[in-house]
């Protein structure tokens, strides 16, 4: 690894009298990193002598990134090859205790496909991984049942996969063991994707299993690996001393447990600018007692996250560790079967594939395909397709589209394996319909794709890489011999620009013109490193022996600076100060406050506060009878109140109904959700929380004030709804607004909140309203449940009911409204 640092310890050394004529010399060691090593991949090199690499077939790894900064180790899996790994370790060993932090991403996450981080010992464990043959495999719903011919050496938790099923459905490429009932058979129902499909099929009697292998076999050390395609999940694993790899998540199903996302962070969206950042930093460390793992955004002022810790199964202190990055593909990852060199129909919807290699396929298999240059008539089968028939070792029949007479060139087949299909993997929808093969300037061979729709992201993403499959003449149907891995330089509408990942990573034929073709495209899965920080440490251990409390000559000596200097001693605070002792606040509850109150915890209550507080009043914090403070909006469960809707709800009426009596003098109630739902309805109303009616009596109105016959309650701002006027000026349901209050039973009122005074008139007239809290418009299509919560309460009148009204009979149909609240001043 880059940069390597060592130091020794500092040892400080210093003669201690001992009172009795002797000295003892003690010496302290002053701890700190001993190994240290960074880097930033802004160059990757494997014959350097910083890693030493084993490239899987059709794996790239290469540092990348040419702008923002940017600059990270890129470790692409082709989507090509089934049973394959790349392995990357760091030359660099560490010892205990060991801290690595790594910024990593991917370019997408899928199943079938692991990609580890591992700290591993050098010593690798004797345990078997060698494939064992089944005998025959059933499924039952989501209960996989497997036989085996031989002892198959697996426990309850053992990560494997299964492969060369006749029945490819059942060749799920990532499972988990569920049961061991005996030592030849085991029962499987979930794995790093979930639960598996459901299905009800078998016995079939070919196949075999294989072990997908943790920690790569190494003895000792904590490995974390992306498996699944949720970007927020990653599987944990601890080894001691050739034990079991112990897992995160749940032993017998999924590993998998939330960490930060592993989603990449593209700094850059520009033609030939290459800028992935992470969005994760994740930690690993292992002690002598301990594994830890957190994770913490890049670049935030946030703290860390702790995602695991393990004190029971933890790697050996007496060894040395070593960075190691793993990729690979499952045995029966799904891949490309062959190319399609033709797909011929004769005027019915089945055709003729004739591909490039043996097929391997039989009528048991069920297929996709993507790719063809005849998009109308050879859609791309993103479904599993049976196999019609076999035509011979290069040719088969299956159901493709509608009934047409039409020949199509390029693009591929694969066959669907475990229910995971090509999508999963990356598949491009778009199908390639031309290319072009061209040398820059700088000698940069460029190739450019015409698309049969818009190329976009998150497929196509500037800097990603794509294995091209299948790319042929249609005049011909010869391969162009582009095919494999390019990186995306850059994408507009249908055309798509792609250039090499490095010099000379892909054989290519000398530049062409424009050649109509067809062609399918494959994101592979890239894990990108974009730094890797690694520290070995000396761990100090410091105890304090505990002493008697009543032994003060024992204690530590602590010496507390403050002004003015205060003493604390048996819960009593005397200063020495202007203020000799205090014993309690500086004001009764309910008193005048001085300037400077002393307010120290609270007081439990089962009722309300006293009535009478006024503002500059001192006032006790309210605690619930289980030493909850309150703290506004909320009260005491003692004033808090709930109406549940009537048991057949609101039915074709206007009449108001009342929901909870008036909260007593001085007190108001207070509303803090609604929860509300309406079936279809005959007539379409407005939802009202409000109070009662108040009546104007015959009158005579001057100077544009409204007399109430009672006292009113209201306040400056209230709305309010007439449902009854003979005042010129009012009109009935119209919400108006209380400008002023002259007196406990005279109001005038605004057209808009806070506007001018609304003009009123008349002699002898009458008028009813009431006050609205709050409204909402039901339609005759009902609505849907729904919680409303007002986080400021909905604040009633002093001593004053409420109500629920549906101000339009509804007729058929009901409306269901339950509420809640609390009494308060």
């Amino acid at each position: 690894m880059a940069n390597i640092i060592k130091s020794r310890d500092q040892v400080n050394r210093k003669n201690i009298d001992l009172n009795d004529g002797t000295y003892a010399e003690v010496v302290a060691s002053a701890g700190n990193m001993t190994t240290k090593a960074r880097d930033a991949f802004e160059s990757y090199d494997p014959t350097d002598g910083r890693y030493s690499q084993v490239l899987g077939t059709g794996d790239l790894a290469y540092a990348d990134g040419n702008a923002a900064a940017a600059s990270y180790l890129v470790l692409s899996k082709s989507s090509l090859y089934a049973g394959t790994e790349t392995v990357i370790e760091g030359e660099l060993r560490l010892t205990m205790p060991v801290e690595i932090a790594v910024g990593l991403s991917m370019s997408q996450r899928t199943v079938g496909q692991d990609f580890s981080i591992e700290l591993v010992s050098d010593d690798v464990s004797q345990i078997s991984s060698a494939n064992v043959n089944i005998l025959n495999i059933t499924q039952a719903t989501t209960t996989l049942t497997v036989n085996t011919t031989t002892n198959h050496g697996l426990s309850v938790g053992k990560c494997i996969g299964i492969a060369g099923v006749n029945d490819s459905r059942m060749n799920y490429n990532s499972l988990v063991v569920a049961s061991v009932p005996s030592p030849t058979q085991f029962t499987v129902t979930a794995g790093p994707g979930g639960t598996i499909p459901s299905l009800s099929v078998g016995p079939f009697t070919s196949g075999y299993v294989f072990h997908r292998p943790r920690l790569g076999g190494a003895n000792d050390g904590i490995s974390m690996i992306l498996e699944n395609a949720t970007v927020t999940n990653a599987s944990f694993y601890t080894r001691s001393e050739a034990g079991d790899a112990y897992p995160s998540g749940t032993v017998a199903g999924n590993h998998s447990v939330t960490i930060g996302t592993t989603a990449s962070v593209q700094l850059v969206n520009s033609a030939y600018q290459y800028a992935f950042a992470p969005t994760t930093e994740y930690k690993l460390v292992i002690q002598a007692d301990r594994v830890q793992v957190q994770d913490q955004a890049i670049d935030v002022l946030t703290g860390s996250t702790s995602r695991l810790i393990r004190t029971s199964v933890v790697p050996s202190p007496a060894k040395q560790y070593k960075l190691r990055m793993r990729a690979r593909n499952a045995d029966s990852m799904p891949i490309p079967v062959g190319q399609i060199v033709t797909a011929v129909k004769t005027g019915t919807t089945t055709a003729t594939v004739t591909f490039d290699r043996p097929h391997g396929l039989t009528t048991a298999d069920v297929i996709v395909a993507y790719g063809s240059r005849d998009q109308t008539n050879f859609a791309n089968l993103t479904t599993a397709t049976a196999v019609a028939s076999i035509v011979s070792p290069t040719q088969i029949t299956v159901v493709w589209g509608a009934a047409v007479t039409a020949t199509t060139y390029g693009g591929f087949v694969a066959r669907v394996q475990g229910g995971n299909l090509m999508s999963a993997l990356g598949a491009v929808g778009q199908t390639v319909q031309s290319a072009a093969l061209s040398t820059l300037a700088d000698g940069t061979r460029q190739l450019l794709l015409v698309g049969s729709a818009s190329w976009a992201a998150p497929a196509v993403t500037i800097g990603d890489t794509l294995d091209l499959i299948g790319c042929r003449d249609i005049a011909t149907g010869a391969s162009l011999n582009i095919d494999g891995a390019w990186k995306i330089a850059s994408a507009a509408t249908t055309n798509l620009t792609l250039v090499l990942p490095y010099a000379g990573s892909t054989v290519l034929p000398a530049d062409f013109t424009t050649v109509n073709c067809g062609g399918g495209l494959v994101r592979r899965t890239e894990l990108r490193i974009s730094y890797i920080r690694a520290f070995d440490y000396a761990r100090e251990r410091v105890e304090w022996t505990q002493r008697p409390t009543t032994d003060v000559s024992a204690s530590i000596p602590a010496v507390i600076t403050n002004t003015p200097a205060v003493t604390v001693s048996s819960g009593t605070i005397t200063t020495v100060s202007t203020v000799t002792a205090v014993t309690g606040g500086g004001a009764a509850e309910d008193a005048a406050a001085g300037t400077n109150p002393l307010t120290v915890g609270g007081v439990v209550r089962t009722a309300m506060a006293p009535t009478t507080l006024v503002a500059g009043d001192a006032a006790r914090l309210t605690m619930t009878a289980g030493a909850a403070a309150v703290v506004a909006p909320f009260a005491i469960p003692e004033v808090s109140w709930q109406t549940p809707a009537p048991v057949s709800g609101i039915v074709n009426t206007a009449t108001p109904l009342q929901v909870k009596e008036a909260a007593g003098a001085s007190l108001c109630n207070y509303v803090t959700a609604l929860d509300l739902y309406a079936e279809a309805l005959t007539n379409a109303t407005d939802f009202r929380v409000r109070e009662p009616d108040l009546t104007c009596s015959s009158q005579t109105i001057a100077s544009n004030t409204l007399t109430v016959s009672v006292t009113h309650n209201l306040r400056i701002g209230d709305a309010v709804i007439f449902t009854a006027s003979t005042v010129t000026g009012i009109s009935t349901g119209v919400t108006y607004y209380v400008l002023t209050t002259p007196a406990a039973t005279t109001i005038t009122l605004s057209a808009t909140r806070g506007g001018s005074t609304l003009a009123i008139s008349g002699t002898g007239v009458t008028a009813t309203f009431h006050k609205v809290l709050w409204m909402t418009r039901i339609p005759t299509t009902g609505a849907a449940p729904r919680s409303i919560q007002f986080p400021m309460p909905l604040r009633g009148s002093v001593n004053t009911i409420l109500q629920l009204q549906t101000a339009t009979a509804s007729g058929a149909g009901a409306v269901y409204a339950s509420i809640q609240g609390f009494a308060a001043q």
